[in-house]
């Protein structure tokens, strides 16, 4: 095993702190965010080596990506992933032309949302999200890592072999155990993802998965940096009656001019209200 470090130049500036701040996925196993030190990392399993990988900002067009306990030869797959945490081969110049002055905090780096090491990573936790608290998102998340994940997040045909009842019982993914297990089959069984898990399903194939809504189809799509659709749930509903005075449709309506990227422009302005209540 070996302990290995490289600087990755970026295309286009990103800002790994807003990146962080996304969203909640740094919050759920297996993430770590060590605010002070500026690093994000997490324990990752790549062929029969358990590690971890870290990523560090040197400057807003290149990070630092780190790593221990894997084998010479995983250096690609470490970069492959750390790239997709960051989205570093997504081209905002099209989001940036949509949104306009709504979309200043692109400028600055921001604009992309934390991804997971794969799609199904990315899937699997947002079915999480399903009809529940965050702390159950959390806990449930954490349960898969401990197992069937064994200290990383498993691969499909590991929750696959898990089977519907563990992860119901042991894992304790209610009424998400039987959607989680048929989506897990089918999407293997299609070829909508592979063994690790890299997929880019669209959203008509993602809303005919049982137990999958437009919420969820919207959701996984928009880590795939389709942004053309907001996805829809109680939290969001929430937010625009207090803070705005007005519903989904009404939202989505008011701001057409932001086409595609709809749902990237709710993201940002998200994003702002976080930094006006605590600046990074």
């Amino acid at each position: 095993m070996s302990v290995g470090e490289i600087r990755l130049p970026l295309a286009f500036p990103i800002d790994l702190e807003l990146t962080v701040a996304s969203h909640g996925w740094v919050h759920l196993a297996p993430w770590h965010w060590d605010r002070d030190a500026g690093v994000l990392s997490r324990h990752e399993r790549i062929g029969g080596d358990l590690g971890t990988i870290a990523v560090v900002q040197s400057e807003r067009t290149a990070i630092v990506v780190s790593w221990d306990g894997f084998e010479p030869d995983c250096e690609p797959a470490i970069i492959s992933r750390a790239r997709r945490w960051l989205s570093a081969d997504w081209d905002p110049a099209d989001a940036i032309a949509a949104l306009g002055d709504d979309g200043a905090l692109i400028g600055r780096g921001g604009g992309r949302i934390l991804r997971c090491s794969s799609f199904y990573e990315d899937f699997v936790k947002t079915v999480l999200t399903i009809n529940t608290a965050w702390s159950s998102t959390c806990r449930m998340a954490a349960a898969l890592v401990f197992e069937p994940g064994a200290g990383a997040f498993p691969l499909p045909g590991e929750v696959f072999e898990y089977g519907e009842g563990r992860l119901r019982e042991r894992a304790r993914l209610g009424f998400r155990a039987a959607t989680l297990y048929s989506a897990t089959r089918r999407m293997l069984e299609d070829g909508a993802i592979d063994r690790d898990g890299q997929g880019a399903p669209d959203h008509d194939y993602l809303i005919g998965l049982n137990g999958i809504g437009p919420y969820a189809a919207a959701h996984c799509r928009l880590l795939l940096h389709d942004f053309s659709r907001i996805p829809v749930d109680s939290a969001l509903t929430s937010h625009l009656r207090e803070r705005y005075a007005t519903d989904p449709a009404s939202f989505m309506a008011n701001r057409a001019a932001w086409g595609s990227y709809l749902a990237l422009g709710y993201r940002l302005l998200r994003l702002r209200e976080k930094l006006e209540a605590t600046p990074l």
